[in-house]
């Protein structure tokens, strides 16, 4: 095991929490059987409680790497963070965003809004679209609910009897950190990964940066290959980039003609003497202006996977993103 796959591990070694050491292998197929009790339960947690379990995620994480100690460099990823999760129909989570003194080369979204990049990948960026585009990912796990998902059915099959029979929340959101080792350590399933990456595309661009920073991170990735040590965790719990890419080239091969040429302006230009992201409507990018036509005329979508989700078609938006 390298030592960036036990650093990782151990930041988010969240079972050994108010005793709830040991979670079992998950079979979600038990979810649905679990009963009416814990299905309520789960189903019952609300926007403060997924808040709380990322913020103790968070907090645990930078328990095992502090922030790199640079406010201004902290202070710039945030705002470019925040100007990327103010495109998302969830503007108002509590957004924070900070780069922790990591080598490897990772990135990690917590529930209810915080998102932390290694010092490893954030120095293998070349331009401020790349960064946005790697938030956008993030974010994107957020918005969808991706990890407090699979965490609530986790912590509903841990928990068992004892919650069926005290319906209590707290011991839910309990099980929920308690089970978050195991989750965060194995990865979400390829499809939330794909999904993550459409929107980070579609947000970079509402943003006004070019859509194709994720994608040269992406090549990046592919470049150093599986056997580079800071790289391990992330070969690990993602699938290999170059299907990454190869997801999103079936969606944007079609359009790519459409996009909009130029570099975009940084977020000093974008974002400057502006008033807070959601007391205001972002300047779109010319190539996300079909997007509004689009989105003004299409009935609501209804998001994948329940719960509240990105709120619109990936299909859609890259329709509006690329043009018809």
């Amino acid at each position: 095991m390298t030592s960036s796959v036990r650093f990782w591990i151990a930041a988010l070694g969240f079972a050994a929490v108010s005793g709830l050491a040991a979670a079992a292998s998950i079979d979600l197929g038990r979810v649905f059987g679990a009963g009416k009790d814990l299905a309520t339960a789960a189903s019952g947690l609300d926007e403060n409680d997924e808040i709380a379990v990322g913020r103790e995620v968070a907090g645990r994480t930078l328990g095992a790497a502090p922030l790199v100690a640079d406010a201004a460099l902290q202070s710039y990823v945030n705002r470019v963070g925040r100007w990327v999760a103010s495109q998302t129909e969830r503007p108002d989570l509590p957004w924070h965003f900070g780069v922790i003194d990591s080598p490897a080369i990772n990135a990690f979204a917590a529930p209810g809004g915080t998102v932390l990049v290694t010092r490893g990948l954030y120095e293998i960026l070349d331009s401020e679209a790349q960064l946005a585009g790697v938030l956008g990912h993030e974010i994107g796990h957020i918005v969808r609910r991706h990890h407090i998902t699979v965490m609530q059915k986790s912590a509903v099959i841990s928990a068992g009897a004892q919650l069926a029979q005290a319906r209590d929340r707290s011991l839910l959101v309990g099980n929920l950190i308690g089970t978050g080792a195991e989750i965060f350590a194995r990865g979400l399933d390829k499809s939330a990964e794909f999904e993550a990456d459409q929107i980070g595309i579609v947000l970079a661009a509402r943003a006004g940066y070019s859509p194709y920073g994720l994608i040269e991170v992406l090549h990046k990735l592919a470049a150093r290959g599986s056997e580079d040590g800071p790289l391990a965790l992330l070969f690990k719990t993602h699938p290999h980039p170059n299907e990454r890419l190869s997801e999103l080239a079936g969606a944007l091969a079609p359009r790519a003609a459409a996009l909009p040429s130029g570099k975009e302006p940084g977020i000093r230009q974008v974002s400057a003497d502006m008033p807070p992201p959601a007391a205001t409507t972002p300047v779109p990018a010319e190539g996300t202006r079909a997007l509004q036509k689009e989105e003004a005329s299409a009935p609501p979508a209804v998001p994948s996977g329940g719960g509240s989700g990105f709120g619109l078609d990936a299909g859609g938006v890259l329709r509006g993103i690329f043009g018809r």
